[in-house]
């Protein structure tokens, strides 16, 4: 017997919310207590588990491939246990982020872990690697890195502006990747033809 993945899961009251024009690739998985903005995309194999506490995405953002994302159920720091994602936030691939707030215009970069507590203001941005202790703040316009993450340098003015600009090169990628997967999609078509020819 096989199983199909459901994208969406329900747990009891706490229901995903999703924005008309967000996408969710068919191997995500979207889990309870999660609201998703505007022009949000989540990417294959990522998962977003509110089941303890919410999850917000707001507009532009987008969670690439393998990223996990949950929130504990209280925080030791006594603030939000919530995960908070700002606009144009970019969370690269194979990424971890438990109970952290990550403020408009920022890139966390490839398989980075935030912990609890833990704070990126506007502008920033995590290096690959980079793990962000409990309760530790990340302030505005600055370069961080290294396991645990320290400050490396403040970004200039272009890398400041090419943050927005990778959110909305994402989203054009994912205009075309949503693309084939919509009920009139004949992408199909062209596989099939592929393996007729294979086959002879």
């Amino acid at each position: 017997m096989t199983y199909e993945q459901r994208q969406l899961l329900v747990l009891g009251n706490r229901v995903p919310v999703l924005a008309p024009d967000s996408w969710v690739a068919p191997n995500a998985v979207v889990i309870g207590d999660v609201d998703l903005f505007d022009k949000v995309s989540i990417w294959y194999g990522a998962i977003l588990r509110g089941d303890l506490n919410a999850i917000r995405i707001n507009s532009y953002s987008n969670i690439q491939d393998k990223t996990v994302i949950h929130a504990a159920r209280t925080s030791p720091t006594g603030l939000s246990a919530a995960t908070i994602i700002g606009k144009y936030v970019t969370i690269g691939q194979g990424c971890l982020l438990r109970s952290a707030t990550i403020e408009d215009m920022v890139v966390i970069g490839d398989k980075s872990i935030l912990m609890e507590g833990s704070l990126v203001e506007s502008n920033s941005v995590l290096a690959p690697g980079t793990v962000l202790p409990p309760g530790r703040l990340v302030p505005s316009g600055q370069l961080w890195a290294g396991n645990p993450a320290r400050y490396v340098r403040d970004l200039s003015k272009d890398e400041k502006e090419e943050i927005g600009d990778l959110a909305k090169s994402v989203f054009g990628t994912m205009d075309r990747h949503s693309a084939e997967f919509l009920p009139h999609s004949f992408a199909y078509v062209a596989t099939e033809k592929l393996r007729e020819s294979a086959a002879t």
